[in-house]
């Protein structure tokens, strides 16, 4: 804040001192005349000022241009005048510029306020705690002026399942925003649509395929998890979820992976089991494929006893930490990270579970 206060407070003395030095330049530098010049401070006022600040430095321009021929002596000539008349000018332009400049800056205030609503929007809430699983996120963006890209996760809790996907749709930008948008949409509906996590699958991907351009698809992780445990997988060209029991983990190995959606018409889920106590991550490429400034890949199996921190929240943090050190701070790839983990029966009698709006955690 302080920071801010003072570059406020330069950018507000800055047309004044560079008037006051042209004034004194102007009086005690002989044989030249820098009265013309003084238009330049409400000028200056004008980028970065409110129209009131550049209406007082362009008056005391005019004020100082038209006494200035007291000691130039020139009070009164025609290069005088002209002078004056060339100072008023400016100064005029200069409000105009700052009253032109304010209303562009309200309005690109009022776009990019709807832009971040409509962002946030897509950022899926994840439940704190659901049906005996707790869960945590993050989203990270690789661009500093938008909250969401192609990465997409969701949790939806169904009558007898609980049911998450993770999935990176390729390219960047409003096309792959755009598509996220399809496929959280059709995973929504199919999740509670259909008892089988084949058939969610399968909406997911003809959602992608009537969206999609021709070189455009999305790969996608389905986890459907069952009251006892049982664990139901479906890789449609991602990453496998990585199992974590204490400060170890293994990835679950899927053994049918798909093609990405878009590309893939049958999917074939993977069993798999799911102890209480046990945490799963599921993440995007932008994990580990993060690099640093020797090209060098972020290791993930070099992190996973982080991730057993006390609660989930920490775990993300301390691995969003150690990724942003290795990569020098910038990613060059958005990153979702869903981390979750079974609770045993004492820890979901202690629990309730979180009601659907309740805020995730997300890093940018």
């Amino acid at each position: 804040m302080r920071t801010r206060g003072s570059a406020a407070v330069a950018a507000d003395w800055g047309p004044a001192g560079l008037l006051g030095l042209l004034v004194v330049a102007d009086a005690v530098i002989p044989g030249i005349s820098l009265t013309g010049f003084f238009g330049l401070a409400p000028l200056v006022a004008s980028a970065t000022g409110a129209p009131a600040v550049t209406v007082l430095v362009g008056l005391v321009a005019v004020v100082a241009a038209v006494v200035s021929g007291t000691w130039d002596h020139r009070f009164g000539s025609g290069q005088h005048a002209a002078a004056c008349v060339l100072v008023a000018a400016q100064a005029a332009v200069a409000v105009y510029v700052a009253v032109v400049r304010l209303r562009r800056e309200r309005e690109l205030g009022r776009v990019r306020a709807v832009a971040d609503v409509a962002q946030r929007a897509l950022l899926p809430v994840v439940p704190g705690t659901v049906d005996g699983i707790a869960f945590a996120a993050r989203y990270l963006s690789a661009a500093a002026e938008t909250l969401v890209g192609g990465d997409l996760y969701e949790v939806v809790a169904t009558a007898g399942n609980t049911r998450m996907i993770i999935g990176d749709v390729k390219g960047k930008g409003l096309p792959a925003v755009r598509l996220t948008t399809v496929v959280l949409g059709a995973f929504r509906e199919a999740a509670v649509s259909y008892p089988e996590i084949e058939r969610v699958a399968g909406a997911c991907t003809r959602a992608v395929s009537r969206e999609a351009g021709a070189e455009d698809f999305v790969t996608a992780l389905f986890v459907d998890v069952c009251s006892d445990g049982s664990l139901r997988l479906i890789s449609a060209g991602h990453p496998p979820p990585i199992l974590l029991s204490g400060s170890s983990g293994r990835p679950v190995a899927v053994t049918e992976p798909s093609p990405p959606l878009g590309i893939a018409e049958n999917f074939t889920a993977t069993a798999s089991q799911w102890d209480p106590g046990d945490r799963l991550l599921l993440f995007t490429d932008g994990l580990i494929e993060a690099r640093d400034s020797n090209r060098v890949f972020f290791r993930l199996d070099d992190h996973l006893a982080d991730l057993a921190a006390a609660t989930l929240d920490a775990a993300l943090d301390r691995l969003v930490v150690h990724l942003h050190g290795h990569v020098g701070g910038n990613l060059h790839d958005d990153l979702a990270l869903l981390l979750a983990e079974r609770l045993a029966a004492c820890d979901r009698a202690a629990q309730h579970t979180a009601p659907r709006g309740s805020p995730s955690s997300h890093s940018a």
